[in-house]
């Protein structure tokens, strides 16, 4: 079961919370707490009720008024990235958690610093079908928190992250296919089902790629490269190829030398 996303779980939270909120009648002002600590204990008690504005008032004002040795600073900094989030400004939030990981590397919570980048930037792909420089972006910081951080917890969550974007990245890849595919233009279809079945070999999407190539091939009359195909689907996807009656008809035409 695939963990949810940093933005799902804000969502549910201030959904949850919206009543109490609601009913909050006090005005929350962070010069109201001239001891840091105090102000961060206030801060979290906003940023946990899913008053984000707020919280972020009392984390910059933190960062403002404590030095950069402080012990407080990274934690004041980390949690300012999070109340970004909730307030889906994504690309505040992924500054806020960069600036986590690279100034204070040795925190506690450098590794979910980057996490968090990662999830701020992926998103900020909420679409598909745009630009996909933000997954790829999110994908080379979760990438990078496993070369960083690899026995941390935030590093195994990252790669659970990781299987669910390469498989939206391979749903984006198909759908480039099929769009060639659909208008007869098999040479510019073949070259994007070839390309996913490289980049994301361990997609669900594969073997469907496998089976557009073959008939791809056979619409061009190139029975040579149509029944290599075939083979690899009979090779390393057997289950997969004996479950469909189709495919197996399709690659049927090679067999009785069609």
């Amino acid at each position: 079961m695939s963990s949810p996303t940093r933005s799902a779980v804000r969502a549910a939270i201030a959904t949850a919370l919206l009543p109490l909120a609601a009913l909050a009648c006090h005005h929350f002002n962070p010069r109201s707490y001239p001891a840091p600590a105090d102000l961060l204990r206030a801060s979290l008690r906003e940023l946990r009720a899913g008053r984000y504005d707020r919280a972020q008032q009392g984390f910059q004002a933190l960062t403002f008024n404590i030095g950069t040795r402080d012990t407080l600073y990274p934690l004041a900094r980390y949690y300012l990235a999070e109340s970004y989030f909730g307030q889906q400004d994504y690309a505040s939030a992924a500054r806020e958690f960069r600036r986590v990981s690279d100034e204070t590397p040795t925190f506690r919570l450098a590794p979910d610093a980057l996490l968090g980048a990662g999830d701020a930037y992926e998103a900020q792909w909420a679409n598909t079908a745009l630009d996909p420089t933000s997954g790829q972006t999110a994908l080379a910081t979760w990438q990078e928190l496993q070369g960083r951080f690899p026995d941390s917890p935030a590093a195994r969550i990252a790669a659970v992250r990781m299987r669910a974007l390469n498989e939206r990245f391979a749903s984006k890849e198909m759908n480039n296919a099929l769009f060639y595919y659909q208008r007869s233009a098999y040479d510019s279809a073949i070259l994007y089902f070839k390309d996913l079945i490289a980049s994301y070999p361990s997609s669900a999407l594969v073997p469907e790629a496998y089976v557009y190539l073959v008939r791809s091939y056979r619409a061009i009359g190139w029975k040579d490269e149509q029944g290599a195909f075939c083979d690899q689907l009979r090779t390393y996807y057997a289950a997969f190829f004996s479950q469909r009656a189709d495919v197996r008809d399709l690659c049927g035409d090679r067999a009785a030398g069609r």
